[in-house]
């Protein structure tokens, strides 16, 4: 057994089993929702610096809130957590009209946050960590900063989506994904396959109450450079 994410090897004792994603996420929820949630082993270090920026996506979640009564009291907890903070006068701002405030948010916790999970994700599916030779790229909803890599963005969605049903964890409304290992055929085609030695790369698209919605890459050279 070892850790999800640094690979490092557990015992039932050294292991901090984490939750993918955070339960933070499905904390205001009734009991329905919290049926079959993913867990991975983790050492105490991945786990307790994770949990340290868990709640940025669930105050990033309640903030999102529209008008779903579900989500009313993540919405309060989240206001009352981003209030509580010293620097909370930083990130709340009026808009222009004055009738409302928005929350700026740490894009690189957002990042890590992602990436946590794809590796939890991977452990899951696959039953051993990602490997360390694959590098992993997040590309975020509006992150596509140029065409070539707006283009890359919408083939590898369309991959992933394609032939497979979304996976749920906890509820289909709190937190959905697919995984899919990228393998190349002697012609160049990409395919997904259950032996994933020869893999490439994995593409993983993952919806948080279907507001927030990474696609995240992890390839064996820079697949989005093209280097």
């Amino acid at each position: 057994m070892n850790c999800y994410n640094c690979g490092r090897e557990l015992t039932a004792a050294t292991n901090h089993v984490e939750h993918i994603p955070a339960k933070n996420i499905f904390a205001t929820y009734p009991p329905e929702y919290k049926q079959q949630l993913v867990t991975v082993p983790a050492c105490f270090d991945c786990n307790n610096d994770f949990s340290k920026i868990d709640q940025e996506i669930r105050d990033a979640i309640g903030i999102m809130n529209d008008n779903n009564d579900l989500q009313n009291e993540m919405t309060r907890k989240s206001v009352k957590s981003i209030m509580r903070k010293s620097n909370w006068v930083n990130r709340v701002v009026s808009t222009d009209d004055g009738k409302a405030f928005e929350v700026s948010f740490s894009y690189d916790n957002f990042k890590k946050l992602h990436v946590k999970n794809f590796k939890g994700l991977f452990y899951h599916k696959y039953g051993f960590p990602l490997p360390k030779e694959y590098e992993v790229e997040i590309i975020a909803e509006g992150d596509e900063e140029h065409e070539r890599l707006q283009n890359i963005a919408k083939f590898l969605y369309g991959y992933t989506d394609e032939g497979i049903e979304w996976n749920t964890v906890g509820h289909e409304d709190v937190f959905q994904y697919k995984i899919k290992a990228m393998i190349a055929d002697k012609n160049g085609m990409i395919f997904d396959d259950v032996n994933i030695e020869h893999a490439i790369g994995f593409v993983c698209i993952m919806h948080y109450l279907h507001a927030i919605k990474p696609l995240i890459i992890a390839s064996r050279t820079d697949f989005i450079d093209g280097e």
